[in-house]
């Protein structure tokens, strides 16, 4: 009997140890379940088409074999390791990938809805890119007066941005985004779609290769 509840001890310090581990992921703050990076997993789920929407930011070729729908949030620890993920696609495939955002702000971050609006100004100006990496480089100060700033250093016209945000134009957009994300069961942070096919969490470069090289050889 001792030697039993000896072993039922060792699983359970087996046990706490590797809940520690996941919960010690480095980020700035004790992030939200569907923000936590899910090891391997690169989740093939029943495709459920788009809705069309041609005025999200994208780069690259309209006619590009594969595109890469990347499901984000500005505040979350995660997302940014996702859009360096989206910087490396970019640098090793160019224009034979396109890449389109999508806004998926969580509840759980209070300043990642008003990031995602912002982020839709500074598109209306030409900037989202720019825009992006600036507040994914700085994911501990998105309040409005920290957006502004980047709008400056941005050569933005501030009170066209100001507006912007001001009125419920983007405020919309972002909500509908959010409705958009739920329809399409996206469930964590970040999440891709390449052609369709669901890859979730920050995954390394070679997860995603496999799929968009099966499709380039097509």
């Amino acid at each position: 009997m001792k030697s039993f509840l000896s072993v039922g001890a060792a699983v359970v310090a087996l046990l706490g140890l590797s809940t520690l581990a996941v919960a010690s992921t480095p980020s700035s703050e004790n992030p939200p379940e569907e923000c936590k990076p899910r090891r391997g997993e690169a989740i093939e789920k029943q495709v459920i088409p788009a809705t069309p929407r041609t005025d999200a930011p994208s780069m690259g070729s309209a006619d590009a074999k594969v595109t890469v729908e990347v499901w984000s949030d500005f505040e979350c620890p995660f997302c940014a390791r996702g859009a360096d993920t989206v910087k490396a696609l970019r640098e090793t495939y160019g224009d034979q990938v396109r890449i389109v955002f999508r806004h998926n702000p969580l509840p759980s971050h209070k300043n990642a809805r008003l990031a995602a609006a912002a982020s839709m100004a500074a598109h209306e100006q030409g900037k989202f890119w720019e825009f992006h990496d600036a507040i994914f480089a700085n994911q501990d100060t998105l309040d409005r007066a920290a957006l502004e700033a980047v709008a400056v250093k941005l050569n933005l016209d501030v009170e066209r941005f100001r507006r912007a945000l001001d009125s419920s134009t983007w405020n919309n957009y972002v909500d509908m985004e959010r409705t958009e994300s739920q329809r399409r069961r996206v469930t964590a942070a970040p999440t891709f779609f390449v052609n369709g096919k669901a890859i979730v969490g920050a995954q390394p470069l070679s997860v995603f290769a496999q799929t968009i090289d099966a499709a380039l050889a097509h």
